[in-house]
C-alpha cells in the first residue's frame, strides 16, 4: 500500500490509515466518517457494531456473541449484507442465502480446523510475557465510534479540564 500498488482498495471500518493516496480508487465501509471515509472515493454505510447481531473475538481469541441494540440508520446495512450484494452486482451470485448460513458455515470451518489435525490445522500461537503499556493516551477514545461520540467527546473534554486544573482523583 506504501508504494501505490493497488488500483482498488477496501477499507471495511478502517480509520487507522498511514499512507499518502495516489491514484487508488477506495472504497469504505463502515459506520462513522472517520479517516477512512475521508479517504475513500466511494462510502457504503454499514452497520455499527451496536447495530447488528454479531461474534467477535476477545483478546485471548474466544469467539463471544453480540446482540442488536438499535437499528442502523438510513441506508446503512450489516457489512456482511455489503459484501454480499457487492457479489451479486460484480459475481451476479450471492455469497450467502442469510446471515444464519454465514455463521455456520464460519463455525463448521472453525469445528474441521480444530478438529484435523494435518498440517492446515489452527495453529496455537507462543505466547512471550511482555508488559503491555497503554500510555498515558485515552485509551476508551481509543476507537472510531467513541472518536465520533458526542457523548465521549464532552467526558474526554472534561477528564483534560480536570487534569489542567489538578482536580483528577
Amino acid at each position: 500500500m506504501h508504494k501505490n500498488n493497488f488500483e482498488v482498495i477496501f477499507f471495511l471500518g478502517q480509520d487507522n490509515i498511514n499512507f499518502k493516496k495516489k491514484n487508488e480508487f477506495i472504497i469504505y465501509i463502515g459506520s462513522h466518517g472517520d479517516r477512512g471515509a475521508e479517504a475513500a472515493d466511494l462510502i457504503l454505510p454499514g452497520a455499527a457494531y451496536t447495530e447488528q447481531e454479531g461474534l467477535y473475538t476477545n483478546l485471548e481469541g474466544k469467539i463471544q456473541k453480540a446482540f442488536q441494540a438499535s437499528y442502523p440508520p438510513g441506508d446503512a446495512k450489516e457489512d456482511w449484507e455489503i459484501l454480499n450484494d457487492l457479489s451479486e452486482l460484480l459475481k451476479r451470485k450471492k455469497i450467502f442465502k442469510n446471515k444464519e448460513e454465514l455463521i455456520n458455515g464460519l463455525m463448521n470451518y472453525l469445528n474441521l480446523k480444530k478438529n484435523n489435525n494435518d498440517s492446515t490445522n489452527i495453529s496455537v500461537a507462543d505466547f512471550i510475557e511482555e508488559k503491555i503499556f497503554l500510555g498515558l493516551n485515552d485509551y476508551f477514545y481509543s476507537n472510531v465510534i467513541a472518536r465520533a461520540s458526542k457523548t465521549m467527546s464532552q467526558c474526554r473534554d472534561i477528564k483534560i479540564e480536570s487534569k489542567k486544573t489538578g482536580t483528577e482523583s
